[in-house]
């Protein structure tokens, strides 16, 4: 063994050495680099194209199967659905009996096939194990933030997507799509003039309510992909945003404000915006009740009053906080366009037209 003074010295930078090689042996091979926002690989990009596509059709077959069983019976074994005598008149009592028994076999059908689908989306990109270790700990606080657990809490938009949201979703979906049907059948009526043959109503009902499936299956898996970009993408975004502006006191004042404005609330009631707010509270140590108290009453006219680099940094966490879902709601377009009039946000809306495309094409959301 060497007495020299520098044997040990040697020895540490020999395995500091060893240890940056590794790392920038495994940087080399990372699909999803930790300091970039989450870019989707072509191979998980086919592998979801594929799943998207073998889902709605799945979940279309199993729409028009339901019709058909409800229509055949109709047809092959007329006596057995007669209309039954009430004292409020005569029902066809066993006719809706049978339609219920369906739609309820129909609706859980549809929820195993999309939970199995967004599960098989997560699986390919390795979500949440690599991306939020905190996952289950989110579920339940948006389950505390969002209380109404109702099977019949309608949504145009599948967001949180959690268990007690899916149900009301697809059920959504399906009076959507009967209600659009008997709207299709009064316009063949009134087109022809007579009532409409019993396969044409049953073809235009399977036409119009596999298009509305296959649309609520491309909504629930679309927001199944974001969810998986959202962590490694706000982590970077954060992590930019402490590095130029973690020092100004005026941009961390600003917070709270610019949250009230891009509507996220103190107990946010959607996945990516719950993770954006952690990070915020986290990283700038904002106080979470002053957005309970903070006046946005000309809070735009204060932003233009602040100096162009601060105004810079608080377009972008604006753009980034309203893109992060993936969705513009039509109150975050109007404060998109109130923020541009006032001078603050100097992208134009065709551009955060093109930065939501391509976020939600999983190319990443680069602010």
């Amino acid at each position: 063994m060497s007495d020299s003074p520098d044997s040990t010295g040697d020895f540490d930078q020999a395995t500091a050495g060893r240890t940056a090689l590794r790392y920038l042996a495994r940087a080399m091979h990372t699909v999803h680099p930790s300091d970039e926002p989450f870019v989707m690989s072509r191979p998980e990009k086919l592998a979801i194209q594929r799943l998207k596509f073998f889902t709605m059709l799945a979940a279309a077959a199993v729409v028009v199967l339901g019709i058909w069983v409800f229509y055949l019976p109709h047809v092959l074994w007329t006596s057995w659905f007669m209309e039954t005598h009430t004292a409020l008149g005569d029902w066809p009592l066993i006719s809706i009996l049978f339609a219920a028994l369906l739609l309820y076999l129909v609706v859980h059908a549809l929820i195993l096939i999309h939970n199995g689908a967004i599960r098989l989306v997560e699986v390919t990109c390795q979500f949440p194990r690599f991306h939020d270790t905190s996952y289950n700990r989110h579920l339940n606080q948006l389950a505390e933030n969002c209380p109404q657990r109702s099977v019949f809490r309608l949504r145009m938009h599948p967001r949180p997507l959690l268990p007690w949201t899916m149900p009301g979703y697809l059920v959504m979906v399906l009076l959507l799509a009967f209600l659009s049907d008997a709207l299709v059948q009064l316009g063949l009526r009134l087109w022809y003039g007579q009532p409409v043959s019993p396969v044409v109503m049953v073809l235009s009902s399977t036409v119009v309510a596999a298009l509305w499936v296959g649309w609520a299956t491309h909504r629930i898996l679309l927001q199944a992909q974001i969810r998986v970009m959202v962590p490694l993408t706000i982590r970077q975004f954060t992590n930019d945003l402490v590095e130029e502006f973690g020092r100004e006191p005026a941009f961390r004042r600003l917070l709270p404000g610019i949250m009230r404005q891009a509507g996220v609330s103190s107990k946010p009631g959607n996945y990516p915006h719950l993770l954006l707010f952690e990070a915020l509270v986290s990283r700038f140590a904002m106080d979470p009740d002053k957005m309970r108290v903070v006046r946005t009453d000309g809070f735009t006219e204060q932003l233009a009053g602040c100096p162009s680099q601060i105004r810079q940094g608080v377009e972008r966490l604006f753009l980034f906080t309203l893109l992060i879902d993936g969705h513009l709601s039509p109150l975050e377009q109007i404060r998109l366009r109130q923020w541009q009039n006032a001078g603050v946000v100097k992208t134009s809306a065709a551009d955060v037209e093109t930065m939501r495309r391509n976020f939600v094409k999983g190319e990443g959301l680069w602010v």
